[in-house]
């Protein structure tokens, strides 16, 4: 059987002590030739085999040991965003006999040196510099090797906590083991996972390593078996793409911002031409053909049916797809299976690791969106009040708090904070956060992940749906809606008129009562709003709201009008800006090249100001050529209208 080798390699590590070494150890007795990394440097693609990533480890686990000698069990941090590097200095600082602190690179600087001091990190390796005391650049650490390894065996992960209070989550060599020997119930259950029998796997390193989902489920779940990792150059949707096809990417993981972002464009482009209707009954078909015969559903889907679609958003190459992190949105799965991505939903957390995936080969059992069943070795509950429990071998270890380390029971279950139910099917489906479910009119819980999900927003900085203090005391549906700065009337009369069209649409109990808008960002992790530090924000005055009612059609057509002149004033800026000029020049309707004599690069510029000014993205048409103010102006503001 052709998975033998990798059942066999699990089989290895379950004989061993379960250490991290033991990771390192079978990996590097397993393979050599074989491509770890794939990486973009000036659009020029450069290559890792498996024996230079031993090399290159090796030779950071002799600088780090040379430089800290004497200091070994100290933690030591590793600031750095995914690449080859950053997998080298994990098993780097681990191999020296240092534990490793995964910092979270997207905090605000009081929480990272926070959280260094808190668990008394003697060093900071980053890949480049920064503020924080004690740091090495990790390229500075390289050496001829390391002769007497002496492995430390415990790692730190940090949540995403809010300002200065970011958890520190400890994990042991055996909770990280067991974290890759899930996949054994996972390679049983699922075909797809493994893409084909040559097991030419590339799966694209998007998520955050620090991040439980990237370290375990992308980095160690995979490199442990010799697959490839394709280094995207930067988070945006072109980079993306680009890894995608130009790496051969076959598996994809992300939160579900970068999913939903996907099926939105796709949407729009199919309204754009006309072809919506025919894309969503595309969808449904292949959906039914997947399901009557998976492995010839998916051909027709990927070869067919939807290989020019495909090839627009990630490429034709991209075969089996998790979301996790975050809830999304039961069209959006429906859309990625019946295109022929294979979307699986799971389920994890930073104290938990990963603890279950949707592993069924057919779209009618992924598309009902749940995280499937708990992994092997994991057991689920669920509190009377409806709060999931979690309790398994693969589990933190302990925390480091402010007082100190807080020890984890490992006989008892771990209360997760997440409402959850078991469908009649059996499937766990996840609810949302306990502390952010609020309490209805009528008594009955509201989940604003749940009514989010009902909600398309317009094109905004941030959105959520959270709960508001009313007059009663109690809490309220909301939604907040973040516009750009010196958003006016109309668009923000336009942006709450949108959502209360959709909420119109909503059963009575779900219904967010008012909306709001705000002109300052919104806390977010991983594409996630931090509700909780956005009710602070908003206690303190820092995130001021401004309620906005729905409006008529006579209101409405009043604000255009006056925002119209506003826009105008604002778009000469810009105008001015791209060209290096006054704006006391530009008139209303001066054609930036043939009356201004803008050049071509300067008008990509002017595109690019105008859409990140007003948080639009404007498309250069030559069936409606944007030159003059006034024509931007009137696109801005009908973009959401």
């Amino acid at each position: 059987m052709y998975l033998d080798k990798y059942l066999k390699q699990l089989s290895d590590l379950e004989k061993t002590p379960n250490t991290l070494g033991d990771i390192y150890t079978i990996m590097k007795s397993r393979f050599s030739g074989e491509v770890f990394g794939v990486e973009f440097f000036s659009g020029m693609e450069t290559k890792t085999t498996y024996s230079e990533f031993f090399a290159l480890t090796e030779s950071v686990a002799g600088g780090i040991a040379k430089r800290f000698e004497g200091k070994e069990d100290s933690v030591i941090a590793i600031r750095m965003d995914n690449s080859v590097l950053w997998c080298a200095c994990f098993f780097g600082v681990l191999m020296a006999g240092f534990k490793p602190l995964l910092v979270n690179t997207r905090l605000d600087e009081e929480s990272i040196a926070s959280a260094v001091a808190r668990s008394k990190a003697i060093a900071v390796i980053s890949d480049k510099d920064t503020a924080i005391n004690g740091y090495v650049l990790a390229s500075e650490l390289k050496h001829e090797g390391i002769k007497n390894p002496k492995w430390a065996n415990e790692i730190i992960l940090m949540t995403s906590g809010t300002t200065g209070d970011a958890k520190l989550v400890i994990y042991g060599g055996k909770a990280i083991c067991a974290q890759v020997l899930t996949t054994r119930g996972i390679l049983k259950q699922s075909k797809s996972i493994t893409h084909n029998r040559k097991l030419q796997i590339k799966l694209l390193a998007l998520l955050p390593f620090y991040h439980i989902f990237g370290l375990s489920a992308v980095f160690l779940w995979f490199t442990f078996f010799g697959r490839t990792l394709v280094f995207p150059t930067a988070l945006d949707a072109d980079a993306i793409r680009f890894a995608c096809k130009r790496g051969e990417v076959t598996h994809f993981f992300a939160i579900p911002a970068v999913w939903s972002m996907a099926v939105k464009g796709l949407l729009a482009e199919a309204k754009k031409q006309g072809k919506e209707e025919k894309l969503r009954k595309g969808v449904k078909i292949s959906n039914k053909l997947q399901n009557i015969s998976p492995k010839f559903g998916l051909f027709v889907a990927k070869k067919l049916l939807f290989k020019d679609v495909r090839d627009k958003i990630f490429g034709t190459s991209v075969s089996f797809c998790i979301s996790g992190g975050g809830f999304l949105t039961d069209e959006a799965v429906e859309i990625l299976n019946g295109i022929g991505y294979s979307m699986h939903v799971g389920y994890g957390m930073t104290e938990t690791g990963i603890t279950a995936v949707e592993l069924s080969d057919k779209p009618k059992v992924r598309n009902l969106n749940t995280v499937g069943l708990p992994l092997d070795g994991i057991e689920y509950k669920i509190t009377d009040d409806g709060v999931l429990c979690v309790k398994g071998d693969l589990l933190h270890k302990a925390i480091i708090t402010e007082d100190g380390i807080k020890e984890r029971d490992p006989e008892e279950f771990f209360v997760t904070e997440d409402s959850c139910k078991v469908l009649n099917c059996g499937r766990w489906s996840l609810q949302g956060r306990q502390d952010d479910i609020i309490i209805g009119e009528n008594g009955e819980n509201l989940s604003p992940d749940m009514i989010a999900l009902k909600i398309t927003p317009p094109v905004c900085r941030g959105f959520c749906v959270t709960g508001l203090k009313n007059k009663n005391g109690g809490k309220e549906p909301v939604v907040i809606i973040s516009l750009a700065e010196n958003a006016g009337d109309f668009e923000k009369t336009t942006a709450a008129n949108f959502v209360y069209k959709q909420i119109d649409t909503l059963p009575l109990t779900l219904r967010p009562r008012r909306v709001y808008v705000t002109d300052s960002e919104l806390p977010q992790n991983l594409g996630k709003v931090k509700r909780n530090l956005l009710s602070k924000l908003i206690e303190s005055g820092d995130v001021k709201l401004e309620l906005i009612n729905p409006a008529t059609d006579e209101d409405v057509s009043r604000m255009y009008d006056e925002s119209y002149i506003n826009m105008i004033r604002r778009i000469k800026a810009l105008f001015a800006d791209a060209l290096s000029t006054d704006s006391s020049i530009i008139e209303d309707n001066s054609n930036f090249i043939y009356d201004l004599g803008g050049s071509s690069m300067a008008y990509y510029n002017l595109f690019s100001l105008i859409s990140k000014e007003f948080s639009v993205e404007l498309e250069m048409s030559a069936e409606n050529p944007l030159f003059t103010p006034a024509d931007f102006a009137k696109a801005v503001l009908m973009y959401n209208a």
